[in-house]
Parts: structure tokens; C-alpha cells; sequence
């Protein structure tokens, strides 16, 4: 039992609120515009569709021509379309006719819709004749024909070779088809309405929600058999078993050149197709032989299992063997039932392995239990590719289903090239998925710069030292290196690399000293705004010669200290996030080792609770650290327990759209006294998870709730005035980007009691450009004067609607709060503790 454990809050107050809805806020100038002409405007839109119409009606007799298949509904029309981002209800589409297929930016949607538009010209008939409807006016565009589609389908690889593909090409490319059926409002309760009667509404409404589920299924059945018989016109064929989200299913397949592009033009519900992934990772050759004489003991019976999906492993290693489960390992790689690690040069798999065993170093004498099983995924061959035979949806799924007892899963697999920015990629969103059904938590690598010269659109290390004046680090902030799939992943761990060691001789020297980022490493930020990597671990350097035209190379004074597949027992010859990430993973491990009851969220929320950026970046808050470092490195002992200078509470829980869950701690006067002048570090992580869509953009849309969290001002004394300020708020504020703890009436007031957060939810409040609402996992921290703390702080963990349509749907949480005496040596623990030592849970209807 720790000397500090983790405590539990002692009071939880559950807030239930009615949201009263949006201020009207100003009308966009364009939308006004559309108002105050509204016959230009229409007549622009009934324009637009005439001329969509002439052109299908062209589309099919020309497709009947060429012999081509005819296409499922091919009385319905692919659309793009422009709506005013800021007021528009993307759901009032269906009104008009319109079906959305994909959300992309700034409010320009890929859409569907009959070839006849009579919704749509009832719509704006009705909108000449001035009634009270204004959404024509907030549909601001649609564009006449269908040349756009390629640039806003196909993944950057396949768009820039999409002219060279000739008819008769055959290709194997994943495809993505949007299927989703709309539902209504689950009805809330008013004042005025019983609670017999609510119920009575809500019970109603679940029916038809039941109702709505199987309609759906039945269309995503009907639209699979109907593209299949699509497919199998072209002479092309599905390749794996789809795989099915809330809105959309995802295959890869096997079609000629000819077939692609009547999809990509013509097929109505197609959203995004895209290349097989190709893996990066950096391979060595310097070798240490070390004598070791060292006793291995194999991991209690009980010890946590993690699944490590890679090249293989040397199963027989002596460091490794006591460790590995070998009658459930299982070899993915086409006509290759091996398990073992083929990767020349030392393996890849294996020096994964031997980094969540022996995650610091590799004792070389006495006795060592290794603290976990290893269970051993074999996806990558002997060149450490993934062959194009496997679909990574398809095999996340597959690994899965053969360990659902198992709760970590390592991936230390990436793309070559960096994610896409506009829709969650299928390998990514099938981990969120997975993650989401189930208590896991996959640590994914950020992936790796090419160490060569690379690609145009990919270049590597190399290049940046041959041919640009841009160098260390600054090239790592480039769109170009940018992390890659499916690091971008919204629910995983994702773990980037720094520096372990300097080296410098006559004739050489790493990039970067001790803490630095990682010359290799792929940074963030994520997808939408997402803070990625999530943290990072020491990967290794590289090293480059003094000359003018470099060459890079290893060193073992830069690697971290790794076993290998053949060639020695161990070396530090190797570097990459793919050996940052098990470090992580073992941190996870000794989680699930003290605390087997927690969920796998909690063992995110506290990895990430416990890292923190390297000394020099501490206390220079800029975007920068944040694309390098995400919230820092980790540290084993502050995730799992503390010191008498800090104190770490912890809870988990569920919460609707509707809701918000207030936790309280106590600060001891003689903490806040005045006169008296700690410097206590304040740090806040929330970690959650929700449902997912693939076809919607931005992490509000893409999740079916979302959380936020925020805490009393420095003047809060009191948990009623917390309580009332919040709620008060919740009751009148719209779920917009924008949400922050100030409301900035006085700027010198605010200034003086809100905590100075480090990243804040504004992006022009701290670090700009980025808002912690945006990420799953939400930390932040702040220095602050003891004696400006208030008497009670109170966290309040917010649910905020997304797409789901049940008020009453809940998604799990987990929140932890740390407060650490900087700069004194006060029991900071005990006082806490004491102080906070009767625990009570209180229910408050509001």
C-alpha cells in the first residue's frame, strides 16, 4: 500500500439543468444579405439545381453509353453545398431534401438528393413568400456540377496520381460510404409537464428510436448488397467484411482504374477512398554484446496482459520468454503462420516487448520479475511492412475479438505519411470504436519522419539538411510532419519521442540534448484542434555529421537500451516513437497492477495527469511545447501515488448531455493564510470517451456527447456561489467553441480571480490556437499564491450535446486534481487530506 494514495473526493453533487437555449447572437453578413434580397438569392439556388439536374440526366445517358453498371437510386444527385457555418442546423437539411454525407470546413457539406428537388424548391417558394422560415437564406451555395469530388474524396496520395491511373489499372483502395438514418429530439422535461407524462413522452420516444435503429440497419444491409452489385459490375470485388460505425461503413476493394473513377464521380453516398497504409519505421545496425547474468521471473498469475501488435517476437529470448502467453500468440501476415521476429538488424517487435518490460534499463545481474504477460500480435513481415492484403480496420477488430480479456494494447505501428485532417481515418476511428464499446486503452506511436530525403509531400530528415534553411527542430513543426495515422485517433494514448542523451565528438552531434524533442518525431496537433501526441518518452536521437551536406546516423550513447532478436541479447541501437510508446505502456501496466478495479479511461487520465513539460518549456507556455510535447512526460511514480508535498484526488463517473457533476475539496486555512507564500501547482486532467460518426468534422460532432470541466475563480468561496455561477451559466450559454471561465464585462476583475490556466479554453486566453475542449483527454495546470486559493475549490465536470439524440444517455469519465508545493516543504499531503478526510456523495435537483 502506497505511503500517499490517491484519494477519493469527499463530496459529488449532481447538477441536472434545462438548457433555455441560444442567444440569437448577429446574423452572418452573408445570410443577412440573403435576407434582404431573397430573389437574387433564390433565384441563384433554383439556378444551381436546374443546372445539376441537366448535367445527371446527361451523367446516366452517358453511363448507359459506355456499358457502365447502373447505379443504385440513380435518380439521387451528389451535391456540394455551402451552408453559414455559425447558425445553421446541419440537421435541418433533411427538410430540404438534402441527405449530408460528409461535414467538411467552413460549413460546406458533401450531400445527396433526388434528382427533382421538390423539397428543396418548396423551400424556396416558400422562402420568396417571406414566411417565417430563414434557412434558404443560411444555405448559402451549391455548386453546379460534380468536378470537385476527386480533391475532397480521395486521400492526398491518390489525388496527386489520379490522372495518371489508367482504365484498366487494377487498384486496391479503402472505401467510405456514409448511411444514416435521421431521428428525432428525445422530448425534455418542462416545468410544466409531470413526471407521469415525461415518461410516458421519453418511453414513446424509445420506441421509435428502436424502430429507427432497425430501419437503419436495414439500409446499411440494402446500400452493402447494392454497392456490392455495383462492385461487381466494374469486375471488381470486396476484399473483407465492412466494417459498420453509427453513420457510415468502411471496406477496402479491389477495382480497375475505369470502375474508381465512376465511384468517385457518380456514387452518390461515397465520402473518402484512400491508399492501403504503408508503415514507417527507422532500422539499425550497430550491435553491443553485454554479459548478462541476470535471473528472470516470470509475472504473477495475476500480473496485467498486454497485447503488443507488431513484427513479432522473439519469443525465446531469455529476458523475454518468462513473459510471453505462447499459445495465444497468432501471426495476421498473409502465408506466414510464423509468430517469431523477422526484422533484420535485431527485430522490432521484440525491442517493443523488452521496452514495457524493462521500460529504463535492463538490469544485467540479480533476480527480476517482469511485471506483466506479453501477448504476442504478429501484423508486420519481415520488412516490417503491412502487407496491402490486411485492412487495418479489419484487423484492429480481429485482434480484439482474439483478446477481450486483455485491457492494454500496444501499437507501435504508424502510416509513412501524416493523417488527414479532415474526417477521423477508418484505422483511427475503429480504435475510438473499440475503445468506446469496450474498458481498453491502445497507446499508439506518433510515427516517424523518413530518415532519408523522402517524398514531396513527405519529406524527410535529409532533405530539411540538404535542401532547406529550415533545421532542427523548426522542421518538425511543419504540416509535413504532422502525426501520423492512426496516432490521430481520438480516444488513444498517443505517444511521441524525445531525446534520451547529447552527443557531441570532433566530427558529429545529436540533435538535440536531454528533454529535446526528437529529430524524428511526428508532432501535433491532432485532428481538430486535438492536443497530440497525448505525451511523450525517451525514443532516441539521431546523429549528424559537421558538414555541409550531412549524413545522420546512430550512436548508442543517444538510444535507448533495448533487447534484441539476434545479433547480442540487448543494444542501444534502435530509436523511434515505436519504443517511446511501450515505455508509456508500462506505466499503464503498473496502473493496472495497483489499481485493477479502475477503468482503462482513469489509467489515461492519470498518465496524463502525472506527465509535465521538460524544466525549460515549464514556465514558457507556447504552442510549440504543446505540438512537441502534448502534456509532457509521463512519470510512474506521480501516476501512481504521491509525496508528502502533493495530493492527488480521483473519481469516475457518467453524465448526460444535461448534466453537470460538481466535486469539492477543502483547502486548509493554514494553507491560505495569509503572509504565507507556497507556490502550489494546481493540475486538472478529464478523461472520457462517447460514441463516434465518421462523416461529421471537429471533436463536437464527431462524438455523441462531450464533456468540459472547469473550476471556481479565485473569489468562489463557497461551493453555493460555484454552484449558482455554473448553472446560471448552463442555463443560458449555447454549446459554441467558445466556452470559458470568463466573461470578460471587466477585464481587470477577471484578470484578478480566474486561474491562469496554462492552455485554457480560449485560444486567445493562453496559449493560442489551442483550447483544451477540443481533446478527450483535457489537462491543465497553473502556479498559484496559497493564500489566493479559495476555501473550498470546486471542479465541475460539464455534459455537452453532441449528435445524440437521447437526453438521458450517459458516457463514462474520469477526473483527477493534484495540488504540489513548490517551492516548500510543508506536508502539503496531510493538511489536504485531513481536511477532506469524511467522504459523502450529495444529490441536488436544480
Amino acid at each position: 500500500m502506497a505511503d500517499f494514495p490517491h484519494l477519493n473526493f469527499t463530496q459529488k453533487i449532481k447538477a441536472p439543468y434545462k438548457h433555455r437555449g441560444f442567444a440569437g447572437g448577429k446574423l452572418n453578413e452573408r445570410t443577412k444579405n440573403n435576407l434582404e434580397n431573397r430573389r437574387q438569392h433564390a433565384k441563384g439556388l433554383n439556378n444551381a439545381i436546374e443546372s445539376l439536374s441537366k448535367k445527371w440526366e446527361t451523367v446516366i445517358i452517358q453511363r448507359q453509353r459506355d456499358g457502365f453498371p447502373d447505379l443504385p437510386n440513380q435518380d439521387i444527385i451528389p451535391l456540394y453545398l455551402q451552408v453559414d457555418p455559425t447558425k445553421f442546423d446541419l440537421e435541418a437539411l433533411e427538410g430540404f431534401g438534402i441527405t449530408i454525407i460528409s461535414q467538411e470546413d467552413e460549413g460546406f457539406i458533401i450531400g445527396a438528393a433526388s434528382a427533382d428537388f421538390n423539397k428543396l424548391r418548396t423551400k424556396i417558394r416558400d422562402f420568396l413568400k417571406k414566411d417565417k422560415t430563414k434557412n434558404p437564406a443560411q444555405l448559402w451555395q451549391i455548386n453546379e456540377g460534380i468536378a470537385w469530388r476527386p480533391e475532397l474524396i480521395l486521400s492526398e496520395n491518390l489525388l496527386q496520381k489520379w490522372d495518371q491511373i489508367g482504365d484498366n489499372e487494377i487498384l486496391v483502395v479503402e472505401v467510405s460510404i456514409a448511411c444514416q438514418l435521421k431521428l428525432s429530439q428525445a422530448p425534455q422535461r418542462l416545468k410544466n409537464i409531470s413526471k407521469a407524462v415525461y415518461e410516458s413522452r421519453y418511453n414513446n420516444w424509445l420506441e421509435r428510436k428502436r424502430i429507427n435503429e432497425i430501419e437503419r440497419g436495414d439500409l446499411e444491409l440494402q446500400r452493402q448488397n447494392q454497392f456490392e452489385e455495383l462492385l461487381d459490375g466494374f469486375g471488381g470485388k470486396r476484399l473483407r467484411g465492412y466494417i459498420n460505425y453509427e453513420d457510415s461503413f468502411s471496406v477496402d476493394i479491389q477495382i480497375s482504374g475505369k470502375g474508381l473513377k465512376d465511384l468517385v464521380f457518380n456514387y452518390a453516398y461515397l465520402f473518402e477512398v484512400s491508399e492501403p497504409e504503408e508503415t514507417e519505421v527507422i532500422s539499425a545496425n550497430s550491435i553491443e554484446g553485454t554479459n548478462i547474468k541476470l535471473e528472470v521471473i516470470a509475472p504473477g498469475i495475476d500480473a496485467p496482459k498486454v497485447c503488443v501488435i507488431d513484427s513479432g517476437i522473439m519469443e525465446g529470448h531469455f529476458l523475454l520468454q518468462p513473459a510471453i502467453i505462447a499459445n495465444r500468440s497468432f501471426s495476421f501476415v498473409p502465408s506466414d503462420t510464423d509468430v517469431s521476429d523477422k526484422v533484420a538488424n535485431g527485430g522490432h517487435g521484440t525491442r517493443v516487448s523488452s521496452a514495457i518490460l524493462y521500460p529504463t534499463e535492463i538490469p544485467k545481474t540479480g533476480l527480476c520479475q517482469l511485471p506483466c504477460h506479453i501477448i504476442n500480435m504478429r501484423i508486420l513481415d519481415d520488412e516490417n511492412k503491412l502487407s496491402n492484403d490486411l485492412y487495418p480496420p479489419s484487423l484492429m477488430m480481429e485482434v480484439y475479438e482474439k483478446n477481450r480479456d486483455v485491457k492494454l494494447f500496444n501499437l507501435s505501428v504508424a502510416s509513412r505519411f501524416p493523417s488527414r485532417t479532415t474526417h477521423m481515418s477508418a484505422w483511427a476511428a475503429t480504435i475510438d470504436k473499440l475503445m468506446w464499446e469496450n474498458d481498453i486503452l491502445f497507446l499508439v506511436s506518433a510515427g516517424n519522419l523518413p530518415w532519408n530525403l523522402g517524398f514531396l509531400k513527405n519529406p524527410g530528415i535529409l532533405h530539411y539538411l540538404h535542401n532547406t534553411t529550415q533545421q532542427y527542430p523548426d522542421f518538425l513543426l511543419n504540416n509535413a510532419s504532422r502525426i501520423a495515422n492512426p496516432a490521430q485517433s481520438s480516444f488513444a494514448l498517443t505517444v511521441g519521442s524525445v531525446c534520451l542523451h547529447n552527443y557531441e565528438d570532433l566530427d558529429k552531434k545529436s540533435f538535440g540534448k536531454k528533454d529535446d524533442p526528437s529529430s524524428f518525431s511526428r508532432t501535433g496537433l491532432g485532428i481538430w484542434g486535438m492536443i497530440k501526441p497525448d505525451v511523450v518518452e525517451y525514443g532516441g536521437d539521431w546523429i549528424k555529421e559537421k558538414t555541409a551536406n550531412p549524413n545522420i546516423s546512430i550512436n548508442d550513447s543517444v538510444c535507448p537500451e533495448l533487447v534484441r532478436s539476434g545479433g547480442g541479447a540487448i543494444g542501444k541501437d534502435a530509436i523511434g516513437t515505436s519504443f517511446a510508446t511501450p515505455k508509456v505502456t508500462s506505466i499503464a501496466v503498473a496502473l493496472q497492477k495497483s489499481f485493477p478495479q479502475l477503468s482503462a479511461l482513469m489509467y489515461r487520465a492519470l498518465i496524463v495527469q502525472s506527465a509535465r513539460w521538460p524544466e525549460f518549456a515549464f514556465n514558457n507556455h507556447q504552442l510549440k511545447w504543446i505540438r512537441h510535447f502534448g502534456y509532457g512526460i509521463p512519470n510512474i511514480n506521480r501516476a501512481i501515488e504521491n509525496t508528502s508535498s502533493r495530493i492527488t484526488f480521483i473519481e469516475e463517473g457518467r453524465i448526460s448531455p444535461s448534466n453537470a457533476d460538481i466535486y469539492t475539496i477543502k483547502i486548509p486555512d493554514e494553507i491560505r493564510r495569509q503572509g504565507d507564500d507556497y507556490k502550489i501547482l494546481l493540475e486538472i486532467t478529464l478523461s472520457y470517451k462517447a460514441n463516434i460518426r465518421r462523416t461529421r468534422q471537429r471533436t463536437r460532432s464527431y462524438l455523441s456527447t462531450w464533456l468540459t470541466w472547469e473550476t471556481s475563480k479565485l473569489n468562489d468561496d463557497t461551493l453555493a456561489a460555484f454552484k449558482d455561477r455554473v448553472l446560471k451559466k448552463l442555463e443560458t450559454e449555447s454549446d459554441t467553441d467558445e466556452i470559458d471561465e470568463t466573461i470578460q464585462v471587466n477585464q481587470e476583475q477577471a484578470e484578478k480571480t480566474t486561474i491562469k490556466w496554462a492552455i485554457s479554453t480560449r485560444k486567445d486566453w493562453s496559449i493560442n490556437d489551442v483550447r483544451r475542449q477540443d481533446s478527450t483527454v483535457q489537462k491543465d495546470w497553473a502556479v498559484i499564491d496559497s493564500f489566493k486559493l479559495p476555501e473550498e475549490l470546486c471542479i465541475a465536470v460539464v455534459g455537452r450535446k453532441g449528435w445524440e439524440k437521447d437526453v438521458k444517455k450517459e458516457v463514462p469519465y474520469a477526473i483527477a486534481v493534484s495540488f504540489e508545493v513548490l517551492n516548500s516543504e510543508i506536508n502539503l499531503y496531510e493538511k489536504i487530506s485531513f481536511e477532506n478526510e469524511i467522504r459523502q456523495e450529495v444529490q441536488v435537483n436544480v
